[in-house]
């Protein structure tokens, strides 16, 4: 007899939440306000520091996790300012918690008027680079606080997500001719636009869910209704046979590009649909799921680049044959590239130890080998791409500027090396205009990485 879902759910769930389920609403829009929140009075703090008016320390401290913090820094780096040393603290939970009460309120909610986004169906690349990452900040933010108000903030933004799905909306992905299960957007790459669903969204997307899911489990808390977000995620997987390239010769695989199927897909799109596997795997113990996210690793290895002192360093795309020698690809590529060996690791699987050490070197010392600025590049031997911290704001794009904040992401490697948290503080006392609203910009990388924090008691 084939065990049910319920039974499979009794052997990971305590009974007693088993027994008093009940689904939790998904989020609404209607009637939310920001007027009076942590998170709108720590953006105003931080705005007043970089405009150079005066803020009063109590106005600053009561704004943060950690008030003595703040106290014991302005001692320890008397050179730092105000600015700095607040920008370097972290920010209390309720400005978290605010922050993503409007976030994914406004980017998953159905009843949303904002005609700056596009259509629920639209929206693949918005929930890949934003809710992906907001919503394991919640999960980062539940586990380090043990408040609740986090789980119902992911779990009715996840509600929203998966209702959005292109085959809940019969929507067709024009580049498949087809109605795929997962998340489309409109792409255009200097041609026509085309409506379509990439490896890429799905990965990203069904992270926050199938991590929680996971680590519910692993804490004797998963319930029914994380569980059933969590399977209906498997299906999405399986959408892109047609798109994978087995490489037997290198015991390996990839994708092609869904958009471009001539192009192989770059590294950090790849291996963004690889951790979603593995987190699948550690759901479902399906061994299909483990055997493809190897495979991807493997092809992942055979485009490292390991220096001298061991950092390595990947393209932004690899060829299937591995006969191309491309640049490194940027910081801000490697943080998503990096997403599958931090799955790997997480599960204590595949994954071998240098590796993680490699990748925390390259950002240590290739990445934040400067004082006064970060390297957008990410190997030693090609052309530096300094941003340069020691220049006005307006020396570089908005775009660069914005990719700054992402660098945090090296705190998911901090274990391996201890210089990567000295490195960021010194950044964010010295140079803190760099690092926008206290790093709750940069794509959501940056606050995941900055709850990752909270959660390990890092204080940064």
């Amino acid at each position: 007899m084939n065990p049910t879902r319920r039974q499979i759910l009794g052997s990971l769930c305590a009974p007693a939440l088993l027994a008093g389920f009940t689904k939790r609403p998904g989020l609404a829009f209607a009637g939310f306000s920001q007027d009076g929140s942590a998170y709108q009075r720590y953006l105003g703090i931080w705005s007043r520091y970089l405009s150079g008016a005066s803020v009063e320390d109590a106005e600053a401290t009561s704004l943060l996790e950690h008030p003595e913090s703040f106290r014991e820094r302005r001692e320890a780096f008397p050179e730092a300012s105000a600015f700095g040393v607040f920008t370097s603290c972290t920010p209390h939970r309720d400005v978290f918690y605010d922050c993503l009460d409007f976030s994914l309120r406004w980017l998953t909610a159905p009843d949303n008027p904002d005609p700056a986004l596009p259509p629920l169906y639209n929206r693949g690349q918005l929930y890949s680079w934003q809710w992906s990452f907001w919503g394991r900040a919640a999960l980062e933010l539940y586990e380090a606080t043990g408040e609740t108000r986090f789980l119902t903030l992911l779990v009715g933004a996840a509600h929203n997500v998966m209702a959005a799905r292109d085959d809940r909306h019969g929507i067709v992905d024009e580049n498949q001719k087809r109605v795929v299960k997962s998340w489309g957007s409109v792409i255009s790459f200097g041609g026509p636009q085309m409506r379509g669903t990439d490896v890429t969204a799905t990965g990203l997307i069904t992270l926050p869910i199938l991590q929680l899911a996971n680590r519910l489990a692993a804490r004797g808390e998963l319930d029914e209704e994380v569980a059933g977000l969590a399977q209906q995620c498997a299906p999405s997987f399986d959408e892109y046979e047609m798109f994978y390239v087995d490489l037997p010769t290198f015991d390996a695989g990839c994708y092609r590009y869904a958009f471009i199927p001539q192009a192989i897909d770059p590294t950090n799109h790849i291996n963004a649909f690889g951790a979603g596997l593995v987190e699948l795997y550690a759901f479902t113990k399906e061994q299909r799921h483990l055997e493809r996210a190897r495979k991807l690793l493997n092809f992942y290895r055979g485009s490292m680049v390991v220096d001298r002192d061991g950092a390595i360093s990947t393209p932004y795309e690899q060829d299937p044959e591995f006969k191309k020698h491309p640049k490194s690809e940027w910081f801000w590529k490697m943080t998503v590239s990096a997403e599958l060996p931090l799955a790997l690791a997480r599960q204590g699987l595949l994954v071998k130890e240098e590796e993680m050490i490699g990748i925390a070197r390259t950002y240590a010392d290739v990445v934040m080998a400067e004082p006064g600025g970060i390297n957008a590049m990410t190997r030693r031997s090609d052309k530096a791409r300094m941003i340069d911290f020691t220049k006005p704001l307006d020396s570089e794009t908005p775009e660069y500027r914005s990719y700054v904040p992402m660098v945090a992401a090296s705190l998911f490697f901090v274990d391996r090396e201890r210089r990567i948290g000295d490195k960021l503080l010194r950044y964010m006392l010295h140079y803190p205009q760099w690092f926008t609203n206290g790093l709750f910009s940069g794509g959501g990388v940056a606050m995941l990485a900055r709850a990752y924090s909270l959660r390990r008691g890092f204080r940064l």
